[in-house]
């Protein structure tokens, strides 16, 4: 009898032990994109990125390519700015979906301890268009994603069709050298400083200024380029 109910105890025990991984293993984030896991790591990674991206009150911001928008979510879990709208455009559905943008936003929130201060939307692209309205915005970012773009004359043609004079292109990507000229993650070719800054000014668009590794990161193989241009 004692053994049958040690048995039954066993039981039990292990179905609890397994609805528990069970809970933790649904809770586990779904979106892509990184997770970091406190506060003290995001402000590590992006308060000198956020500092130059400039965000004031009220700002609407595109970011293209911006997959389940954890970029966006890291700079709102920092960031002092209020009522700033996000529009998150990507051509990957999988990815860009209100249950992974939902998921980001909860998984940050978390994070942040409350809910953003700031509203975020959804536009699904296509190669040949952005789907947003021409001459509309004043502030669209491209972070590590021109590199995986093969008409990258065409992307920043489409750009600046929906930019207004004077709004500003904040791109951020790795640059070649001469020993690493690869992606790391995607082993596409990176651009040089002069290629990047030769593609802009075809485009329509003038430099201004650039922050150089403005990352938590002790070694790294290819300089991360965060620049900003503006729109003639």
């Amino acid at each position: 009898m004692k053994s049958a109910f040690f048995f039954i105890a066993i039981l039990l025990v292990s179905a609890t032990q397994s609805d528990a991984q069970q809970e933790r293993k649904m809770k586990k984030p779904v979106f892509c994109g990184y997770k970091y896991k406190d506060t003290a790591i995001v402000r590590r990674h992006f308060e000198k990125q956020l500092a130059f991206l400039r965000i004031n009150d009220g700002d609407t911001v595109v970011d293209i390519g911006s997959s389940s928008g954890a970029f966006t979510g890291c700079i709102n879990v920092i960031a002092e700015f209020k009522k700033a709208h996000f529009i998150l455009v990507d051509i990957d559905s999988n990815c860009l979906n209100q249950a992974k943008v939902a998921d980001m936003i909860a998984y940050y929130e978390g994070i942040r301890g409350r809910p953003f201060n700031n509203s975020i939307s959804l536009v699904v692209n296509t190669v040949d268009s952005l789907w947003l309205p021409l001459n509309h915005y004043k502030k669209i970012w491209l972070f590590n994603t021109l590199h995986e773009i093969p008409d990258k004359a065409g992307m920043i043609r489409q750009v600046s069709a929906v930019m207004q004079s004077g709004g500003e292109l904040l791109i951020a990507e790795l640059l070649a050298t001469e020993k690493k000229k690869m992606h790391n993650g995607c082993n596409k070719p990176l651009m040089s400083d002069e290629e990047m800054k030769t593609l802009m000014a075809a485009a329509g668009f003038d430099f201004i200024d650039v922050a150089i590794n403005p990352l938590a990161v002790k070694k790294i193989k290819n300089p991360y380029y965060l620049y900003r241009f503006m729109k003639r």
